[in-house]
């Protein structure tokens, strides 16, 4: 068996050329059995191997702990408050759209009660809706007071003033149509009692409406 000179040097790339000699030399010589200098050479070489890999692993390890602690340490942090000023400005536009649908509710204009089908029939429905409060529905019926008042809101609010203290609660009678010498109108009296257990009494004079929609209207009353 020749021998393997390792020289002085210790280093990993004389380890290696040692075991490269022995490997040869096996090979041409039928592998004959390693002399304890080759055995020293293989220790040595295996043994540096396994300490850079326990190197390697160690590192890895290292680094696989550094990426957990950091995860960990962005889920334990609270989510970032909504700068003070954003929320001002969510706040006051939540408040403008509230404003906005208050404002079109409030001026959407309040729809009107179709015409009366006869003379008797805008009577009933004009007390009626005195006695609901709908005193925008009630000038449809005796649209006189709009022309008087410039408006049918205006007329509404004189008709709520004038029921105010004492507003209708139920209509009892309704008289059948009486003719007008002379005239197309009609006259229909009636009957409602208001709020303070007091009757009332008196008459409308009725006329078919000179409008698209049709119907017939009051034109004159108490």
């Amino acid at each position: 068996m020749a021998r393997i000179d390792l020289g002085d040097d210790d280093s990993e790339d004389a380890l290696k050329d040692a075991l490269r000699q022995i490997e040869r030399q096996q090979r041409g010589a039928g592998a004959p059995e390693p002399t304890e200098e080759e055995r020293e050479a293989k220790r040595k070489f295996e043994e540096r191997q396994e300490a850079e890999r326990e190197t390697a692993r160690g590192e890895i390890e290292g680094a696989v702990d550094a990426i957990r602690e950091h995860r960990a340490e962005v889920e334990r942090r609270p989510a970032p408050a909504r700068a003070p000023s954003a929320v001002r400005w969510v706040m006051v536009g939540i408040g403008a759209a509230a404003l906005i649908i208050a404002a079109v509710i409030l001026l959407r204009p309040e729809p009107l009660p179709p015409p009366a089908r006869s003379p008797r029939d805008a009577v009933d429905r004009f007390w009626s809706s005195l006695i609901e409060g709908e005193y925008h529905a009630a000038t449809v019926y005796y649209p006189g007071l709009v022309e008087k008042y410039g408006s049918r809101k205006q007329a509404a609010m004189f008709l709520e003033q004038y029921f105010g203290e004492d507003p209708p609660t139920n209509l009892t009678r309704v008289g059948q149509p009486e003719e007008l010498l002379d005239s197309d109108d009609l006259r229909v009296s009636y009957e409602v009692w208001l709020r303070s257990g007091r009757p009332r009494t008196g008459e409308f004079i009725v006329r078919r409406a000179e409008t698209l929609e049709g119907g017939y209207i009051i034109v004159t009353g108490p």
